[in-house]
């Protein structure tokens, strides 16, 4: 180990680390007094640093001295403070002990002032509740001011009042209930009579008769207020419809003989000439009417609140009603019903009055079947909008009936006359001129049904009577007209006039009426081609032939039987061929009667049918050995199918 001092301090200076924070702020110190770097100075840098350590504990000394001295002061002032404090205190203590009664007196009077303030609240709002201000009181009863909003809100206070009284019975509270309610009563009744002596004057000013005029929201209130008396409600209907009724009924009288202001529209019975408009213009002002009306109604009765007891749409009424307007737990809907129902039963007398004598003076069928179907169109209208069982409803009804009746009359008077002198049959056996004027007659009347807004359904049933009232009686004149004829000229004749009337019924609802036809028409096609394919065997001479073969016994043979020789046949044959060359002109001629040609090429293609099927039965028979027919070839010169070929040429 090296001893030497100086390599030592050099050994450890050398290790030292500059970036030691100690080191430097030890040089930082040491650099404000060592100042200059000499022998003497480095010799009593020790001393000088000592030194100076001393003289900084002095100064810290002072320091503290002086901090010292200002505690000193301090504890001084916080002893007094202190000293005053509980001179203080024993002062409140004393004050304390003479005013502990006075603060229980004001604690206990502070109780009782939060008590009342409660009990004010309390009786604040049950005054509120249940009783009526002064204001309100005078809305609600004085007959000097009008009724307004501000009545209605009273109103609807009032009957809350009423209504929680009834709450007030089911507690200890009864006694108190029942002098509220007894008080509200006496107000609640002169309040609704007022309501209801200013309703009444209300409605006799709803005179117009447009029933458009704007309903005031007050009228409105009034309206649903009042249905909360049964007896003030009823009768306000009662004057409401008193009204109305009135206003309408005149209105239709006016516009049926004064028109509309300033004439426009002109009056309606200027078109009395004019049935279908005459009728037309009264019905759709009644339509009109009737929409309006409703929608007046609707808006008179509709409710801007509910009460709060009972809602609008339940209102019970005593089961005994002069008017019968409205029946018990009647809605609202059902009380428009019943009060457009009653409003319009003025306008059903004049109507049906007008109605009734156009029909008595209308002779035309078309125009009384086209009046009744404009009365059944408004009808079936009208009847959506006010209820099968209104009284105008029924009128209308009972008008519709009576137009198809007068209808029915004047098709019954033409057909009496058809079949008091028919028209006899011309000598090309087509319909006669009373089949084509009744078939115009029915086309317009189809025209008219079919645009008369009448559902398929309900026009397949409504209009089968009315098809069968018209063609029946001409089809029994045809038949009496053709009586005198043949058989074969009775079935065309028939069978034209059928195809004729057929021909005209084109529309949905004639469909039944033409299968029936169809039918009636097959069965004189059958007669027809009966008829002609006898005249055609006759003609052709096979006749006596096809006779013998479905006339003998099964055991003879046809050989054997009079007349159906080899010869005899071979003879009738061979005059078969003048027949099938003349044959299609003598179809021609007759063919040319019947007016269809459809009908004429199926009568002429059964009638080949037939006749080739009756030529080859006897070609079978000739060539049955059971017949004993010998060399059968020589006797049948044609076959049936050369037959057939010279028919369909």
């Amino acid at each position: 180990m090296n001893a030497n001092p100086l390599s030592a301090k050099l050994t450890k200076l050398l290790a030292s680390s500059l970036d030691d924070p100690k080191l430097r702020t030890s040089l930082t110190a040491l650099s404000e007094f060592y100042t200059v770097n000499a022998v003497n100075s480095r010799h009593n840098l020790r001393g000088d640093i000592e030194r100076r350590g001393t003289e900084v504990n002095y100064q810290f000394l002072r320091e503290l001295e002086k901090v010292n001295i200002q505690f000193l002061q301090l504890e001084a002032e916080m002893n007094e403070m202190n000293s005053l404090c509980q001179e203080m205190q024993d002062r409140l203590n004393l004050a304390n002990d003479k005013t502990v009664t006075l603060l229980e007196q004001t604690d206990a009077l502070r109780e009782q002032s939060n008590i009342c303030a409660v009990r004010q609240t309390i009786l604040e709002a049950f005054l509120d509740r249940f009783t009526l201000s002064e204001s309100e009181i005078t809305i609600l009863c004085s007959t000097a001011m009008d009724v307004t909003p501000a009545f209605f809100d009273a109103l609807e206070h009032l009957e809350n009042i009423h209504a929680d009284c009834n709450a007030l019975l089911i507690t200890e509270h009864q006694r108190a209930g029942l002098e509220i309610m007894d008080s509200m009563r006496t107000y609640r009744s002169i309040s609704y009579d007022k309501l209801f002596r200013w309703m009444q004057s209300e409605c006799r000013t709803m005179s117009r008769p447009d029933g458009m005029m704007e309903v005031r929201e007050v009228t409105k209130r009034a309206i649903q207020a009042l249905k909360q008396d049964d007896q003030f409600f009823r009768s306000i209907l009662e004057e409401l419809v008193h009204v109305r009724r009135n206003a309408i009924l005149r209105a239709f009288i006016d516009a049926l003989t004064r028109g509309g202001p300033g004439g426009t529209p002109r009056p309606i019975e200027l078109h009395a000439h004019d049935p279908l408009r005459y009728i037309g213009d009264m019905l759709a002002w009644i339509h009109q009417t009737v929409a309006s009306e409703r929608e007046f109604l609707e808006s008179v009765l509709s409710a801007e609140r509910k009460m709060r007891d009972r809602g609008q749409a339940e209102i019970k009424l005593p089961k005994a009603s002069p008017l019968r307007l409205v029946e018990s737990n009647a809605t609202d809907a059902e009380i428009v019903d019943s009060l457009l129902d009653k409003n319009l039963e003025g306008t059903a007398r004049p109507l049906k009055s007008r109605v009734e004598q156009v029909l008595v003076s209308q002779a035309n069928a078309i125009t009384a079947f086209k009046i009744s179907n404009l009365i059944k169109f408004y009808s079936s209208t009208i009847e959506k909008a006010i209820g099968a069982d209104a009284a105008l409803s029924k009128t209308l009804h009972e008008i519709s009936d009576a137009s198809m009746q007068v209808f029915f009359d004047a098709i019954g008077k033409q057909s009496a006359d058809l079949l008091r002198r028919p028209d006899t049959p011309g000598t090309d056996l087509g319909p006669p001129p009373a089949v084509k004027e009744t078939v115009l007659q029915l086309k317009e009347i189809m025209k008219s049904f079919d645009t008369s807004f009448v559902q398929v359904d309900e026009g397949n049933k409504d209009f089968a009577p009315i098809l069968s009232a018209v063609i029946d009686p001409l089809f029994q004149m045809c038949d009496i007209g053709a009586a005198h004829l043949s058989a074969f000229n009775r079935a065309i004749y028939m069978m034209n006039c059928l195809h004729y009337v057929q021909t005209a019924l084109v529309y949905p609802f004639t469909k039944h009426k033409v299968e029936d036809l169809e039918k009636q028409v097959q069965d004189y096609v059958d007669t027809v081609v009966d008829e002609q394919h006898m005249v055609l065997l006759k003609q052709s001479g096979i006749a006596p032939i096809i006779q013998a073969m479905e006339t003998k016994d099964e055991r003879t043979p046809l050989s054997s039987v009079p007349g159906m020789d080899a010869m005899s046949i071979s003879a009738i044959l061979l005059r078969l061929d003048h027949f099938l060359g003349s044959v299609n002109l003598d179809l021609t001629s007759w063919l040319s009667k019947i007016v269809s040609s459809r009908l004429a090429k199926s009568i002429s293609t059964q009638n080949v049918k037939m006749f080739v099927d009756a030529y080859r039965r006897l070609c079978q028979a000739v060539e049955d050995p059971k017949n004993q027919y010998e060399f059968p070839a020589t006797i049948l010169v044609r076959t049936a199918d050369d037959v057939e070929d010279l028919l369909v040429d």
